[in-house]
């Protein structure tokens, strides 16, 4: 079955196009109903028959190679020839002249008013067509591009958050093996705590972006984990304006900021050290900051560790190029600082 990969409408309407403006040429003459019926027998049979040369059309395509041109400027006569006697005897039938004619008169004198325009005809569909293909052709390829780009970008953030999940677990094991040995109770709590957390990052596996109330949930119950470790040396606050509840978020965003600002402002230090979490506005983004107050002797040992890595990198995936991610060092604190922009979240989560 043949199959008009032009949308019927263009197609059809070009062919009407093509009529009228053959029929507007000669709209002066005396014999413009004669014109009239000439111009729509013809471009009728070039629109029918027109089908079926767009599969020879489309499979030698004109680019640059003298065989393609060669093959079109013969196949193309033939076909012009053809069409245009079949358009003449259309038209002699129609208005019941040409009856003494006969077929090898009706194909030179076709041939002898016709031929000319009908290669002019022939060689614009040839070109409506294959410039149509191309067009088509290159939409599917930057799909494809856009298609692989995407896969890439879900593979990227994939293997980033097999990477990160396993090294929190790790760091969080291996501080329940140490409490073993001196707290068993307190391991123990501690072992329940990080079930309760499990759980929670089950419940966010697959989604490509949680709420900042979801989020939160997921840091208090990491930082239950961590008060167990250091008591009252981790001193904790949030500013969390209620209207940003809602917002969505990559998940498990926030985890590696807290933990390197533990790691770094709070477990060196014989007194502890407080962490600040805050969020706020900045037009139609969003922006996350945690904060600690380590001393100026202490921020210089902090760098990229795996979590932060991953985390610029998960941000750089997600977004494209851009600055989502600051780490700001101070005399007496460290801050690090994500954008979230909220418009391209739904479009290029794919973590």
């Amino acid at each position: 079955m043949l199959r008009l990969r032009l949308p019927p409408p263009i197609y059809w309407g070009a062919w009407a196009l093509a009529c009228l403006y053959n029929f507007s040429l000669n709209f002066a003459s005396a014999y413009w109903k004669t014109v009239l019926v000439f111009s729509v027998s013809h471009f009728a049979v070039w629109a029918l028959v027109g089908i079926l040369a767009m599969p020879l059309m489309r499979r030698y395509p004109v680019r640059r190679h003298w065989r393609a041109w060669l093959f079109h400027l013969v196949v193309g006569a033939l076909f012009t020839q053809f069409v245009i006697t079949l358009g003449h005897l259309v038209f002699f039938e129609i208005t019941g002249t040409g009856a003494r004619l006969s077929f090898l008169s009706v194909m030179q004198v076709a041939f002898e008013t016709c031929f000319h325009l009908g290669m002019l005809t022939y060689f614009c569909f040839l070109g409506v067509v294959q410039m149509h293909d191309a067009q088509k052709l290159s939409r599917q390829r930057e799909l494809q591009v856009a298609e692989h780009k995407a896969a890439l970008v879900h593979a990227q953030l994939q293997s980033l958050k097999i990477q990160l999940q396993p090294h929190f677990l790790f760091n969080t094991l291996h501080a329940i093996a140490s409490l073993m040995h001196y707290d068993v109770d307190t391991a123990d709590r501690m072992l329940n705590r990080l079930s309760e957390l499990l759980r929670i990052s089950l419940q966010e596996v697959g989604s490509p972006v949680v709420t900042l109330r979801q989020e939160i949930g997921f840091i208090e119950a990491y930082l239950d984990i961590e008060k167990i470790r250091f008591e009252e040396r981790l001193r904790i606050s949030w500013h969390i304006p209620d209207a940003l509840l809602g917002f969505e978020i990559p998940p498990f965003i926030l985890q590696p900021l807290v933990e390197n600002a533990i790691k770094y402002g709070v477990a060196p230090r014989g007194d502890g050290g407080s962490i600040a979490i805050r969020a706020h506005a900045d037009g139609h983004d969003m922006l996350l900051e945690v904060e600690d107050d380590a001393p100026a002797t202490l921020e210089a040992q902090k760098g990229f560790g795996i979590g932060l890595r991953n985390t610029r990198e998960r941000l750089d995936a997600l977004y494209g190029g851009g600055k989502h991610f600051d780490l700001i060092r101070e005399n007496t604190r460290t801050i690090a600082r994500l954008r979230i922009p909220q418009a391209a979240l739904g479009e290029r989560a794919y973590a």
